[in-house]
């Protein structure tokens, strides 16, 4: 039982721990009641500060000149001595996620122009089209039918969206899912390319930027009305983006637009099939959804960590953190912070306010906050109006990381109603 074991051996880091019991909240909620800042000395991990209350995190994240974000930017093993690539340390993206200012505010304002809360919702009725769509082609004739939700349903509304925001083809949706899975699952097995070596299980991010290279002398010809025009033709300081930039950047779009999305749609799917009755009140009234999408949220997080290297002696809640210091900042703790919210072990989809840290906090905060949350709406608002039944059809299996969480494999038995 987590309350025998001593809080340094507390497991809340590897990914195995993850893909077995999925969010380690008994590790957390100890930490958060007896030692909220904690360093932790993890077997195969660099140590780290655990932080896992919500007033901290906040206080870090709004620091970026004392907590900087290049570097250690997501806790991972600790490599071979022999490899050349670090993920930690010299990660093989430079994207927002790891930029500190002035940078970070640069390159985001190439991009934050699309994702606007009016740029948003300007692209609701192609996402109710979308999302009516994929749901006419599951209802069929009104049969019950069996699938696995992640990759046949919650992956294809979020992943159809980013990529004809971006302006990439229909028939390249299997290559940029390909892609997303061999980046978030890094340390899961099954989505893990052959090789002993980081530098050999990397290579997707070579055949990403191979393809983005094409996409984007194609639109320096030819400009289209999409994000990949704009950015084939942005600049900072009068200057083109640097090309590892501008790809990394791409990437990040690319592949972060739509799997957090679909983490939160397959685990939003669990929790209300685990709350039979949050699922028939969201069947009685859909609208629902305009607070139950924040509290889909905060329950499932799929951004579980991200990391900050101390850039100065300082300290946090008594604790004295040490320049070049690494803190773990887990917001899936933080949206159960006692201290916080109201019932935070209780799942209510009219929870309101609803502070969480989901979309992270302060300069970082997700890009992609509106898009996710339009995204979340018009899913399972259109999914409560025609649902007639759904069950679980298998067990439920849990990606292996740490970093984002959620099913990796969740068949269930669904009946919708044809349109």
């Amino acid at each position: 039982m987590e309350a025998a074991t001593a809080l340094d051996q507390l497991d809340v880091i590897t990914a195995q721990t993850y893909g077995t019991i999925g969010y380690p909240h008994d590790a957390w909620t100890r930490l958060r009641r007896e030692s909220p800042v904690h360093f932790m000395r993890t077997p195969g991990y660099k140590p780290y500060w655990a932080i896992t209350k919500h007033a901290d995190i906040v206080e870090v994240s709004t620091q970026p000149e004392r907590f900087r974000s290049a570097g250690r930017f997501i806790l991972f093993p600790e490599v071979n001595s022999g490899a050349t690539v670090n993920l930690e340390e010299n990660p093989p993206l430079r994207m927002l996620v790891n930029m500190d200012p002035p940078d970070h505010r640069d390159y985001r304002k190439l991009v934050s122009g699309w994702f606007t809360p009016r740029a948003i919702a300007r692209l609701q009725s192609r996402l109710e089209e979308i999302t009516a769509e994929m749901f006419d082609e599951l209802a069929g004739d009104g049969s019950p039918r069996d699938v696995e939700f992640v990759r046949e349903v919650a992956a294809m509304q979020p992943l159809r969206m980013i990529t004809e925001l971006l302006g990439i083809p229909r028939e390249r949706e299997q290559f940029v899912l390909k892609v997303t899975n061999e980046n978030f699952g890094l340390e899961d097995p099954d989505f893990q390319r052959e090789g002993e070596t980081p530098e050999e299980r990397l290579v997707f991010i070579q055949e990403a930027f191979a393809y983005l290279n094409e996409l984007i002398e194609e639109r320096r010809r030819e400009p289209r009305n999409d994000l990949l025009t704009v950015l084939a033709q942005a600049t900072i300081d009068g200057q083109p983006v640097p090309t590892f930039e501008l790809f990394s950047l791409i990437f990040l779009i690319m592949v972060a637009g739509h799997d957090t999305t679909r983490n939160s749609i397959s685990n939003g799917l669990v929790a209300l099939m685990e709350h039979p009755d949050q699922l028939e009140k969201l069947r009685r009234d859909p609208s629902l959804v305009e607070t139950g999408a924040d509290e889909i949220v905060r329950w499932t997080t799929p951004v579980n960590h991200f990391a900050r290297t101390a850039t100065e002696d300082c300290e946090l809640r008594g604790r004295k953190i040490r320049k070049g210091d690494s803190l773990a900042l887990f917001y899936a703790s933080a949206n159960r912070d006692e201290e916080v919210f109201a019932d935070p072990w209780v799942f209510r989809l009219d929870r309101d306010p609803n502070p969480h840290l989901g979309f992270g906090i302060g300069e970082h905060f997700c890009l992609g906050a509106h898009l996710a949350r339009l995204d979340l709406k018009v899913f399972f608002r259109q999914l409560a109006e025609r649902l007639v039944s759904i069950e679980p059809a298998g067990p439920v299996e849990l990606l292996k990381a740490s970093f984002v969480g959620g099913p990796k494999r969740l068949p269930v038995r669904l009946r919708l109603r044809p349109r």
